[in-house]
C-alpha cells in the first residue's frame, strides 16, 4: 500500500526564491522573490511588485510568503508588446 505524501515542505528552511512580504521601511506592503542570499541577515529581493527592480533587505524586514502564486499583469511580464509571447 502506497502512502502519499506532499510533494513540497511547508517550513522549507530555504528562503531562496521563496515569495516574501515587506513589513517594513519605503517598499513595505510589497511582494517579492529572493533571487540571491548575501549572507545570514542579508537577502536580494526582485520580480513580483518590483519588476526588475532588485533591492537587498535584512532578513527582519519580511515574512516568508507562503502562497506561492503571484498575480503580475500581463503587460508587466511582457512590456507593451503583445508579441513578445
Amino acid at each position: 500500500m502506497a502512502i502519499n505524501y506532499p510533494s513540497f515542505t511547508y517550513n522549507n528552511p530555504r528562503i531562496q526564491g521563496q515569495t516574501v512580504f515587506i513589513k517594513r521601511g519605503p517598499h513595505q506592503g510589497k511582494l517579492g522573490i529572493v533571487v540571491k542570499v548575501l549572507d545570514n541577515e542579508r537577502f536580494l529581493v526582485s520580480k513580483a511588485d518590483f519588476g526588475s527592480e532588485q533591492v537587498i533587505f535584512k532578513r527582519s524586514d519580511f515574512l516568508v510568503h507562503r502562497y506561492r502564486k503571484i498575480k503580475v499583469p500581463i503587460d508587466r511580464v511582457a512590456g507593451k508588446n503583445p508579441d513578445v509571447l
